[in-house]
């Protein structure tokens, strides 16, 4: 019997390099942008959204090394962890969204988990999910050993399936808190439909993250001689362009507008009580 072989690349074209620049700077100039809204608005939150976005402009820039050097391990580690990992600061953000959301409606009565829980259990399996996809699977990958080439791909399927899991149980969570709260309003109505454009804009984010991370977990579900993983068009088509639209989106609907920081909950009850004395 002949010596069994295993047919791995780490790419199978040469990374373009127009592509990475065009990437580059528009999640630049978008990282830029969600700064300056951090800097104006002082909403701690939007940290994640930048550091997402700088997770996207360094994963494309390690693919113009990939370009010059499409056998260096040093650029596809890179480019591999970063541009697996850069979404899930995004998804972090829209989970502590989600409680806030829940406060802002006065609706903890009607929720299935209640706000505190809703960050700790999604913002937890999203640091799970950066450690499976990010330290584990995608640094295992950099390496000339079989066995361990394929032990990486495995963990980085591990890491997408929990990550695909954890946005289908946070938009069951959304809705179900969106019918009861619903209901809730049409027998004792409120002053503020916030908390609705808040969950509209969390479904639109979490739909395009959701499609992303679907995309990846087929991409390496097919595996390395697959379609999907050995043509460079559909990584730029199915996760480059949906990141770029979370961005866009979260930059001109701004969600963060429609929630108080915890600090400025505090100061507002310091002014409340200095006002009664």
């Amino acid at each position: 019997m002949g010596e069994k072989t295993f047919d791995w690349k780490m790419y199978r074209y040469v990374p373009s390099l127009a592509g990475a620049i065009v990437c580059i700077i528009i999640f630049s100039i978008l990282a830029a942008l969600h700064a300056w809204q951090w800097l104006r608005t002082r909403k701690n939150i939007i940290i994640w959204v930048v550091i997402g976005a700088i997770c996207e402009v360094s994963g494309y820039s390690a693919r113009i090394g990939s370009h010059f050097d499409n056998k260096g391990w040093a650029a596809f580690i890179t480019q591999g962890v970063l541009l697996l990992c850069g979404p899930l600061f995004f998804a972090a953000t829209i989970y502590i969204m989600l409680g806030r959301t829940i406060r802002l409606a006065g609706g903890e009565d009607v929720s299935i988990i209640k706000p505190r829980w809703c960050t700790i259990v999604f913002v937890g399996a999203d640091i799970s999910t950066l450690i499976i996809q990010g330290l584990e699977g995608a640094s295992i990958m950099g390496t000339m050993q079989l066995a361990l080439a394929i032990a990486g791909e495995k963990i980085v399927i591990a890491g997408l399936s929990l990550q695909v899991a954890t946005f289908v149980v946070f938009i069951v969570v959304a809705t179900n808190f969106h019918v009861r709260m619903n209901r809730k309003t049409r027998e004792a109505p409120t002053d503020s439909d916030n908390w609705r454009k808040m969950l509209w804009i969390l479904y639109s984010v979490s739909l395009l993250i959701l499609f992303r991370c679907t995309f990846r977990l087929i991409e390496y579900a097919m595996g390395n001689a697959a379609y999907l993983i050995s043509h460079e068009w559909t990584l730029y088509c199915f996760d480059a362009v949906p990141m770029f639209l979370v961005l866009v989106l979260m930059l001109v609907l701004q969600p963060t507008q429609y929630v108080v920081e915890e600090n400025e909950k505090l100061s507002q009850s310091d002014e409340e009580q200095m006002v009664e004395a």
